[in-house]
């Protein structure tokens, strides 16, 4: 089988992270092509397998760049994939690249939206309702995130498939402690709707025995380095950049934090289930597919929803005001029960092994690709 692995994601990120991994461990017989715009992201993906190829192609920004549209319709045909999978971080990556490929007879294409985020305008709501339709098959990587996307998108109920993206099983050796104080662990791109703002001021009232350890990098840098100093925790939050090793720093953790304004299905929460890790999470997306209240963390109100806390409203200081209230008792109940949280912990574990290894995220798709195929055929 060769497919034609599409993406238009400028940095790396959950979605890319995700993807990756099925690259790596598809089976033999699937020969691999990555193309994109943006080089780092094309070049990255294509090595997780060995023999993969990659082509980068130009932006495609609005309707206006015909070029590009003309571009990469060529590209799909000269390609001539069996299948093209479109690897889509918000709900509207990829548009344009979407209605070039379904613009070729015959074509087969499968759409995986990673993400209910996305910027809308009339134009681009009427395409998406246009090529979520004629794609063979529309997948979500959380039933919650698929209905949420399917109101979003204006889509027919139940239309979409759950895939969980599942992450490997590994024994993770955690790094030597250089730091004896309680450790909040975050892997996450800097962008306002991880909500990395919101665990640096729960982490301001905290107190100086717990501090932050953000792996990951992102435009949102600047101003959380700035909101850092504003609150004098520099001492306290460390705004890492990504690390190869950055899964086994997990297992370094005394508690993963997800804060985010809005999510799918979170690959990190998975893997620091499978670390042994127990998880404070916001209540976006899919969290509750993954994470157990009381079982396996502790779930805690949702923050503002992004286009609120952007434009800055009151009731948005409101929302976020609760979501931090309830991070930091969360975070003080774990802290001060070593018990629970060994517990938790433990729990987190077996459920992230049990419910949530790749193989099975692996073989869905492979299943997937093969049905579509078939049904070509038939």
């Amino acid at each position: 089988m060769d497919l034609v692995v599409y993406t238009d994601a400028a940095e790396r990120g959950g979605a890319e992270s995700s993807m990756g991994m099925f690259i790596e461990r598809f089976r033999p017989d699937i020969r691999v092509t990555v193309v994109g715009p943006h080089e780092p992201v094309i070049r990255w993906l294509a090595s997780r397998r060995t023999g993969s190829r990659w082509m980068v192609l130009d932006e495609i920004r609005d309707r206006s760049d015909v070029a590009a549209m003309v571009q990469h319709r060529r590209a799909f045909r000269w390609l001539d994939p069996d299948l093209v999978h479109f690897n889509l971080s918000t709900m509207s990556s990829c548009q344009w690249a979407l209605a070039a490929a379904l613009s070729i007879p015959g074509l087969p294409v499968v759409v995986l939206e990673h993400s209910p985020v996305g910027t809308w305008s009339g134009l681009s709501n009427r395409l998406k309702r246009i090529t979520s339709r004629r794609a063979d098959a529309h997948v979500a990587v959380g039933h919650a995130a698929a209905r949420l996307i399917e109101q979003l998108g204006d889509l027919p109920p139940g239309s979409m498939t759950v895939i969980h993206s599942g992450v490997p099983i590994e024994e993770l050796d955690p790094p030597a402690r250089t730091d004896d104080r309680f450790t909040i662990g975050m892997l996450s791109r800097h962008d306002p709707v991880k909500g990395i703002d919101l665990a640096i001021r729960a982490v301001e009232r905290l107190g100086p025995d717990v501090r932050l350890v953000v792996v990951g990098d992102g435009a949102e840098r600047p101003a959380l380095e700035a909101l850092v100093e504003q609150l004098g925790v520099g001492d306290r939050v460390e705004l890492d950049g990504w690390d190869d090793r950055a899964r086994h720093r997990l297992a370094g953790v005394d508690l993963y934090l997800l804060p985010s304004r809005l999510e799918a299905f979170p690959v990190t929460v998975m893997e620091a289930m499978q670390a042994g890790v127990p998880v404070v999470a916001t209540d976006v997306g899919s969290v509750r597919e993954a994470v157990d209240d009381g079982e396996t963390g502790i779930v805690v109100p949702a923050p503002a929803p992004l286009s609120d806390h952007v434009a800055g409203t009151a009731a948005a200081a409101r929302a976020d005001e609760v979501t931090v209230a309830a991070i930091v008792d969360a975070v003080t109940r774990l802290r001060d029960d070593p018990e629970a949280r060994r517990r938790m912990g433990d729990r987190a574990r077996v459920v992230g092994r049990d419910r949530f290894d790749a193989a099975a995220g692996v073989a869905a798709w492979e299943q997937l690709y093969d049905r579509v195929l078939a049904g070509r055929r038939g």
